[in-house]
């Protein structure tokens, strides 16, 4: 889950996705979308499916000094979107469905760090403040769902080296 110096998030997230028995057995389709904006053009391409998981490709974040060591501080978000029947008005029955991915997702996280499988590539997420937010019935087209924001802040070698310059 490394790449080159830094923890792949993107490849992580998308692993515990696609492991997700819940998620497996609903059908989710697990893919990438580069923010918000890209969901429903994603979920178009999906003729056959009606649930989803997608990783944010892209991140907010901003490189910082604690006075002892700079540090990157990158934002991932995971979209978990299910389709809901509007003549079953099962929209709540999705929902909650939605929301235990989450809570099972967030409990592999924490299970992940604290039993070190993946060395200490995990140790710099902070679970501490998972931000979520929920969509509401008319968010999407016949689907609803939630995202979640994990941050990750691991330190950065900011060492100037002269051999790097002109």
């Amino acid at each position: 889950m490394v790449t080159g110096e830094q923890f792949d998030a993107l490849e992580y997230f998308k692993h515990l996705a696609e492991s997700n028995k819940l998620a497996k057995d609903n059908g989710f389709i697990v893919d990438f979308c580069s923010g918000p904006e890209a969901l429903a053009p994603a979920m178009a391409n999906f003729r056959d499916a009606a649930n989803f998981i997608f990783i944010d490709d892209t991140s907010a974040g901003n490189t910082h000094s604690n006075k002892v060591g700079w540090f990157d501080k990158s934002v991932y978000t995971v979209f978990i979107i299910a389709g809901w029947d509007m003549r079953k008005n099962d929209y709540n029955k999705k929902l909650r469905l939605c929301r235990t991915i989450f809570r099972q997702l967030l409990s592999k996280v924490i299970h992940d760090i604290k039993q070190r499988t993946y060395g200490d590539e995990l140790v710099y997420l902070q679970i501490n403040n998972v931000y979520t937010n929920e969509f509401g019935r008319y968010s999407f087209n016949g689907a609803t769902g939630m995202m979640f924001m994990i941050n990750n802040e691991e330190p950065t070698d900011l060492i100037y080296d002269p051999e790097q310059w002109l």
